[in-house]
């Protein structure tokens, strides 16, 4: 299941728990019956959203004597049971259908069909024509994980039972079914067609899919496997482009496993207004049709990312499968890693480097913004909690660590046999432990403890330097985080990668005290030292060095990381003597990201040398990804002039969307004179995914204009594009929060969208409450706590309530302060620059 998740950077270790009041010890249930087979037979009625099933089940007792099985069903109208045939009695509570079976022989084969008719709230999705938005498509689309298949047909739901299965469903004539397995047989009927599909490889019950709707088909095949993509007509060209590269991926996951795709086909089939990103059905992953895309917006955008995390579940999830959802990062931390694979295949290191950065960097700002916890973690109110940073970003960076400490040839092999030895069975976390034990002989019981078990991550403080007389280079390594509750000191088997001579040398250290001093010699003073080369360990650090040496690093490191780091450490140090040296990276280095994040560190520099270098590099710059870091860069400039302008250039036309996009939220910053009106016109302009209008309605909220309030109201409403409706509820929260005339419409408006029929406005309207910091929302975020159907919006709304409760504003500033403090960092960077010049003259006079 591909991530969604929304978070901001907030300094410290999470600024609430994990573990909120009334979660409980999650673990899974008995298996009573070992179930073989399910049959779902399903006739779907579209104007009502309504279900009528029959569930068939082969299951067999694992133990001799009386047998009594519960089966998951979730507000259904069970209108009969039969077992072997016969009318049998059932006790059901709306959620769960409990079957006596009587004394029974273990291992003896039991048929039971249950007849039931329902109109799921969860699970199966009818999504139609409205009168906001009539041109809705008309489809039907499951989504199981985690447990929400028992919504639309009754089945144990959970992920330590896996079956065969069959899906057979009757709809209109004109729709196409996508379900798990090989299309067995299309039935024509009275103005309808019943699919069948049977699916030969046991899977969970969550896995299970059904898929209906309007849809031409394309095929394709690699490796032995027949490929098939189901859109919309109109959308072939996008889907050629955005699942085009399917076969690729899946001869490199083979390879790389060393098992081969277990299933005979694989199918992806887009859907409106999907929950998710992607799920990983088996064999049949549903996408969202947000993934299709423009030529335009393939400038800087790619469905790789999603097509390949959902392909690698076939194996990680679907082939073996979590044991249950507390151990999830089998699942998810293995297909986050295997995005990162495939672009390192696809496009090199480095930018494998910098999504993997991008990744620590997500999971850092969920630690410290909402909560720290162990990867692994039982207690919840659903399971649905722990799909988040921890399970996702840092669980596939867990995994890049191990690669790395362990070195390709054994890690691969370790993976191997790991895949080979759990093929078709449920798994948790020890058994990838063993599995390297076993592979490798390498111990790693340490590592599991210190990165799975427990939480956190390494605060690393670091100082460097260099001893000439004895040829020592000094470096002192302490973690600084508090060790308590979950959080450890680390050990760490670092490396230090110095440069001297020209030549390359990398020094092993082992570090796991809380505070180390190491002595290296070394035959000459180095021009490059670097800890940890190539950013592969998660961790936060600081580290203290000469200038020369981040200067050097930046114009000569080999890894692009370790420049990016360098540019990043510059521009934290705010000095205008490092703007030359970034601006020969911003106009010179190879890899688009390094340049892109040197234009953040002279934005961040904030002098109008500053200004000009980055306003120079804009129109120059032809990787779209770097210039949108750069036109972000320029939105640092407050109030300054030229700054808007350049923004407002880019705004005015450019090739890509998202640099328009970036465009418009810079121009806003700058607080241009011009900006109000500016944005109003762009808001109209179509974009993918309506990202320019959305970064309009963002920009009229930085603008802090009272006139924008009437703009976000009318914008949030429904009927507007979805995308862009999440943008104005979010401006609510920023415009209610600097206006006091507004505080009481926005406050009014985002309650309302809290029973926003889109969960994803819903999600937004928590958000923004928490920006508006206002305690009368406490009672109806509370009511979304107990009625809203998403986990998702219920774990938020419980953390928002109580930190409005607590007395906790999200954003503790004042917009006045704010600016002030900028304009003080903008003029003591002018004056560090002319203090600079000053001394460059007296010394030309000396």
């Amino acid at each position: 299941m591909e991530r969604e998740m929304i978070c901001k950077r907030c300094a410290g270790g999470g600024s609430g728990p994990f573990v909120l009041p009334g979660a409980r010890p999650y673990y899974v249930p008995d298996r009573v019956c070992d179930v073989r087979h399910i049959r779902v037979e399903v006739e779907l009625d579209f104007a009502t959203g309504r279900v009528a099933g029959r569930c068939t089940q082969f299951v067999s007792p694992i133990n001799s004597g009386s047998t009594r099985l519960v089966l998951d069903a979730v507000e259904m109208g069970v209108e009969a049971v039969t077992v072997a045939s016969h009318e049998w009695k059932f006790d059901y509570d709306g959620k769960k259908l409990v079957l006596d079976l009587g004394d029974r022989k273990a291992g003896e084969e039991i048929e039971l069909t249950v007849r039931y008719a329902c109109t799921p709230r969860r699970g199966l999705y009818f999504i139609r024509p409205d009168r906001y938005y009539p041109n809705r498509p008309t489809q039907v689309w499951s989504q199981g994980q985690d447990e929400d298949n028992r919504a639309w047909f009754p089945c144990f739901d959970h992920p330590h039972e896996k079956s065969t299965s069959e899906v057979i469903a009757t709809v209109p004539e004109k729709m196409t079914v996508v379900s798990n397995g090989r299309l067995v047989e299309v039935r024509p009927g009275n103005g309808t067609r019943t699919f069948h599909y049977r699916h030969e490889v046991p899977h969970s019950s969550y896995l299970i899919t059904l898929v209906a709707g309007e849809y031409v088909e394309l095929k394709g095949a690699a490796a032995g496997v027949e490929l098939k993509y189901l859109v919309p007509r109109g959308r072939e060209e996008e889907a050629q482009r955005s699942f085009g590269r399917t076969g690729e991926m899946i001869e490199l996951f083979s390879r790389l496993t060393g098992q081969p795709y277990p299933y005979p086909n694989y199918t992806q089939v887009v859907v409106a207004e999907f929950i998710f990103g992607g799920m990983e059905n088996t064999s049949a992953t549903t996408l969202t049709d947000n993934t299709l895309h423009d030529a335009r917006a393939h400038l800087d955008f790619s469905s790789e990312p999603l097509v390949s995390h959902e392909l690698a579940h076939q194996w990680f999830g679907d082939l073996l499968t979590c044991r249950d959802w507390s151990q999830g990062w089998l699942n998810e931390g293995f297909a986050t890693y295997f995005e990162i694979l495939w672009k390192e295949h696809s496009e090199g290191g480095d930018a494998a480097d910098y999504d993997r950065l991008l990744d620590q960097e997500a999971y850092l700002e969920e630690d410290g913004d909402r909560y720290r916890r162990a990867i692994v973690s039982n207690l919840f109110h659903a399971p649905i909690d722990v799909f988040d940073r921890h399970l996702y970003e840092k669980g596939g960076t867990v995994l890049h660590m191990l690669r790395h400490q362990l070195g390709d040839e054994r890690f691969w092999k370790a993976i191997r046999h790991y895949v080979a030895k759990h093929r078709g069975g449920s798994v948790e976390s020890r058994d990838l432990a063993r599995a390297v034990d076993e592979a490798t002989g390498v111990n790693v019981d340490r590592f599991f403890e210190q990165w799975v078990f427990k939480a956190g991550y390494p605060d690393l403080h670091a100082e460097y330097s260099w001893d000439d007389e004895h040829k020592l280079a000094r470096i002192v390594v302490e973690q600084k985080q508090e060790v308590k509750d979950l959080t450890p000191l680390f050990a760490l088997p670092l490396t230090v990668h110095f440069v001297i001579d020209g030549q390359e040398r990398d020094v092993k250290i082992d570090f796991e005290e809380a505070k180390t001093t190491f002595l290296l010699p070394l035959g000459a003073k180095p021009t490059q030292v670097v800890l940890d080369p190539g950013n592969h360990f998660l961790k936060a650090l600081d580290f203290k060095k000469p200038e020369e040496l981040w200067h050097a690093e930046l114009a000569g490191a080999r890894s692009a990381i370790d420049r990016i780091r360098a540019a990043r450490a510059l521009g934290k140090a705010a000095d205008p003597s490092a703007i030359a040296p970034l601006e020969r990276a911003l106009q010179s280095d190879p890899f688009w990201a390094v340049r892109g994040e040197a234009a953040a560190a002279i934005g961040a520099i904030r002098t109008e040398a500053a200004r000009v270098a980055l306003g120079a590099a804009a129109p120059k710059e032809s990787h779209p990804k770097a210039r949108r870091m750069i036109v972000r860069a320029l939105g640092a400039f407050r109030h300054d002039e030229q700054a808007g302008a350049a923004a407002g250039q880019l705004l005015a036309g450019d090739a890509s969307y998202f640099v328009e996009a970036e465009a418009a939220l810079a121009l806003a910053k700058t607080r241009s004179p011009s900006a109000y009106e500016k944005l109003l016109e762009a808001m109209a302009r179509p974009s993918y995914l309506e990202v320019i209008r959305c970064n309009c309605l963002s920009g009229l909220a930085e603008l802090r204009d009272e006139r924008a309030v009437a703009v976000a109201i009318t914008e949030a409403a429904r009927g507007k594009p979805p995308t862009s409706r999440r943008a104005a509820i979010s401006a609510l929260g920023l415009l209610g929060d600097e206006f006091l005339s507004a505080r009481r419409p926005a406050l009014e408006a985002l309650t309302e969208h809290l029973e926003d029929p889109d969960f994803r406005a819903r999600i937004a309207a928590v958000e923004a409450l928490k920006t508006l910091g206002d305690r009368r929302a406490i009672g109806a975020l509370q009511r979304a706590v107990e009625s809203d159907l998403d986990g998702r919006v219920r774990r938020r709304a419980r953390e928002v309530a109580r930190l409005l409760a607590e007395g906790l504003r999200a954003e503790e500033k004042s917009s006045q302060l704010r600016e002030e403090l900028d304009k003080v960092r903008q003029a003591g960077a002018e004056l560090r620059e002319r203090l600079l010049k000053l001394e460059a003259i007296n010394a030309v006079r000396q």
